[in-house]
């Protein structure tokens, strides 16, 4: 399973008011036998666009993400959050095969940990409220939690790499653009929504011996099914609802389709209460 945000931050980081600069023009993808070193990417205009990710290994990664089997996983915690959104806990790239990737992430060089500062300094000016809405850490430290999501899921995506934007790149762009992505991804993919189409809703928290206030995993993955076509993973804590997860695969470099899970549910009756919020 993907780790939750209560985990240690193990990544090599940099210090919260200085970046590393930018170094080398080459991408290392860490694997399990050793760090394969991939020529540089010069010509980004001559990606073809219908390579679809986990289909051929010949195609440059700057065009085709390598790591090109994904999850979005969202977050129902009853204090965080819009009383009528689910929250964002990531996007994270597994391997073709659903193998999690290296735990410290997959570039030391990025291994930014001042991604708020990152991000206040772009020029997207609503990216700074949209996270603190949308993607809020649990344990209220948002600046720890979303450079421990760049760190270990971010830099392995590897068609945001530096040298993908050749002459073109601007520092800290590809930061700005994973994050502000996602936030795109869940509106397109807006989990309560799909819900709330087919009729479940959070309810009161349970009361007694045998709740009734509760749903089946079964109307969870047909809601969901209803909506994109592909059933989700459902992730409970006992019977609370945790998080729905969705799995994706790229068409060209970030054109993201919905395919059928590759992980486990945790989940048989489902407790989805209200927000405190």
């Amino acid at each position: 399973m993907h780790l939750f945000t209560t985990l240690s931050f193990a990544a090599v980081l940099c210090t919260v008011h200085g970046a590393p600069s930018i170094r080398s023009p080459t991408l290392v993808v860490q694997g399990n036998a050793a760090d394969i070193e991939l020529p540089p990417h010069t010509v980004p205009g001559t990606c073809p666009i219908d390579t679809i990710s986990c289909q051929r290994k010949d195609v440059d990664p700057c065009c085709s993400p390598q790591n090109g089997l994904l999850v979005l996983a969202q977050q129902w915690d009853t204090r965080w959050g819009p009383s009528d959104e689910f929250t964002v806990h990531g996007l994270w790239p597994d391997t073709c095969q659903g193998k999690q990737l290296p735990g410290g992430g997959c570039d030391r060089d990025r291994a930014y940990s001042n991604i708020t500062d990152i991000l206040a300094s772009s020029n997207d000016p609503d990216i700074i409220s949209d996270m603190n809405s949308l993607w809020p850490s649990n344990k209220g430290d948002n600046n720890w939690f979303w450079s421990h999501e760049w760190v270990k899921h971010g830099t392995c995506v590897t068609t945001l790499h530096p040298r993908c934007y050749a002459n073109s790149y601007v520092p800290y762009q590809e930061v700005t653009e994973y994050f502000r992505s996602i936030l795109d991804l869940r509106a397109k993919y807006n989990v309560y929504a799909a819900l709330n189409a087919s009729g479940i809703v959070p309810t009161e928290p349970e009361s007694g011996r045998r709740p009734k206030n509760t749903y089946t995993l079964a109307q969870f993955k047909q809601a969901i099914r209803d909506a994109w076509g592909v059933e989700p993973n459902v992730k409970c804590r006992g019977r609370q609802l945790q998080e729905v997860w969705l799995w994706f695969q790229v068409r060209g470099r970030d054109t993201y389709y919905p395919v059928e899970p590759w992980g486990q549910d945790t989940c048989q009756r489902i407790s989805y209460q209200r927000k405190s919020t």
